[in-house]
């Protein structure tokens, strides 16, 4: 390089060549020149310009590697060189190359702002062309939207996937639950049979347990669950058998309650009672009133009357014809009047009153059967209206053969009410008076209801306990048209009339019978 630089010895000056860097600098310039007056479209010239500016950055690079002219003609005097030249070939190299760069940056921003303005004009045009979009469509990308959000309008979170450590923890707490559930339930099941084998939250009310002759565990478990004593028979069959009480029962009356446990039960229905305690007969005759009843139970020694008597008009023991009786009437003086069935009983001496009451309902209740309930509905009678009229018909028949010719007098006497509001019963009349003589406060409202001759109807109770003639009597009673009725005393007979006439005639013929009977016993003929 610095051979073309020195002139040459020979004194000829012929033309110098340029040099690399002065080379690259005329092609830059060149190519600047075409740039910024042929370069089309803005996008093309863009790229030109960058490739100029590539270029002229690698001829500054050149031009930085040229040595001064002085430097390179060591024997040429510097002032001398400066003096001809007026300024070094380097610092003329830099000019120019400052010359081409501000061209180039002129052009650079030309052409960049040509850019901007094709994009402006190229993004109109695109927004004028773009087709106008419908309603259903602008409504279709609003609905798309909203999907991404809640109704408060914040963005919703996707859900992940849950991860097969997460499955199977559910897993284990699912079959943990499940364990735990079955347990829970297990306890209960437990809890429950204990409760049940041990009689806990039980009826405490003692009960009459009558077991037939012959009876085996078997029986007796099934015997107790229809008595509502037990309800698990598997269980009570285990421990009678545990502890050898099978083929060990006493056939015979118990008294058990609900509330015992099981082994207690099947103990006390392996004692013999017969053996260990003293009983004794009482008979309550037919029209026998439940006062009377009560103080003879007391005379036996059996229990105590008034006490017999709060617990036998208390009732509540579960019989069958309970379930027929209305509410507890405040007119009536005893409650359970006319139920103390008429019978020869055995109790135990100082036996327990509920017990004593409990075994006259199981009698009474076994006199009645489903076929007596059905004739009440078809009497349209009700089982306490049915025993109220049976008592009075007790109490008015002379003998067994007159009760169905009275009770259908009294018939047809409810059944004609405008014309015979009264039945006029006698003995209504002096129940009432013993009513009168038993209350420590006067009632005359219950005395005036009781007295079929002040009363209309039927009495709000029974006046006396009625025998099974007489509750049949009323039930199938004779067909007549009789309304009046009258008997002698003394002899039993007992005349009926349909009129008022013919009773009152019947009347005088019995008070003629009474005057002739007691003539003949003062001997007057």
């Amino acid at each position: 390089m610095a051979d073309e630089l020195m002139p040459r010895q020979d004194g000829v000056n012929e033309p110098e060549t340029e040099t690399p860097a002065e080379e690259i600098l005329t092609e830059t310039e060149e190519a600047a020149e075409a740039l910024l007056t042929d370069a089309e479209p803005a996008e093309d010239a863009a790229a030109a310009a960058a490739e100029a500016e590539d270029t002229l950055q690698k001829a500054l690079d050149a031009m930085d590697e040229v040595p001064d002219v002085s430097d390179e003609v060591p024997d040429a005097d510097p002032d001398e060189a400066a003096a001809e030249s007026g300024i070094s070939k380097g610092d003329a190299l830099k000019e120019k190359a400052a010359n081409i760069a501000g061209k180039l940056k002129e052009g650079a921003g030309k052409l960049s702002d040509d850019i901007k303005k094709t994009a402006k004009k190229k993004k109109a045009a695109a927004k004028k062309n773009k087709p106008k979009r419908t309603f259903e469509e602008e409504m279709a990308d609003l609905a798309e939207e909203e999907k991404h959000f809640d109704e408060w309008g914040r963005p919703i979170r996707k859900k992940h996937r849950r991860r097969k450590k997460t499955r199977k923890l559910s897993c284990t707490l699912v079959l943990l639950t499940l364990i735990l559930a079955m347990s829970s339930v297990l306890s209960v099941a437990i809890l429950a049979v204990a409760k049940e084998m041990y009689g806990i939250d039980k009826d405490v009310q003692e009960r009459i347990i009558v077991i037939p002759d012959g009876s085996t565990t078997q029986s007796i478990a099934d015997q107790l669950v229809d008595e509502h004593m037990i309800s698990l028979p598997p269980f009570f069959r285990l421990v009678s058998r545990m502890n050898g009480y099978d083929g060990k029962y006493i056939a015979g009356e118990h008294v058990l309650a609900a509330s015992m446990s099981y082994e207690d039960m099947i103990k006390e229905l392996c004692k013999n009672h017969a053996d260990e305690r003293e009983t004794q007969r009482v008979r309550f005759r037919e029209g026998t009133t439940l006062v009377d009843a009560a103080k003879a139970l007391q005379e036996n020694q059996i229990c105590d009357a008034e006490k017999f008597l709060f617990y036998f008009n208390k009732g509540g023991y579960g019989f069958k014809f309970e379930e027929y009786l209305p509410e507890k009437n405040p007119m009536k003086w005893q409650q359970m009047e006319g139920y103390c069935f008429p019978d020869t009983y055995e109790f135990y001496v100082d036996e327990e009153p509920n017990i004593v009451a409990q075994k006259i309902y199981a009698n009474f209740d076994s006199k009645l059967s489903d076929g007596d309930y059905k004739k009440m509905d078809e009497l349209g009678m009700t089982l306490d209206e049915v025993i109220t009229l049976a008592s009075m018909v007790q109490a008015e028949a002379s003998r067994i053969d007159y009760m169905k010719m009275v009770a259908s007098v009294f018939r047809n006497r409810l059944l004609n009410k405008s014309v015979f509001p009264k039945l006029e019963s006698d003995p209504t009349r002096k129940y009432a008076d013993l009513i009168a003589s038993n209350l420590e406060i006067n009632n005359d409202m219950m005395t005036t209801a009781y007295n079929t001759y002040k009363g209309p109807g039927l009495p709000p109770g029974a006046i006396n306990n009625p025998g099974k003639e007489a509750i049949e009597a009323v039930l199938y009673p004779a067909q007549t048209n009789y309304y009046f009725f009258n008997s002698n005393i003394n002899t039993g007979d007992t005349y009926f009339a349909e009129t008022l006439e013919k009773h009152e005639q019947n009347l005088a013929m019995v008070n003629a019978q009474y005057a002739a009977e007691k003539a003949a016993a003062n001997g007057e003929s």
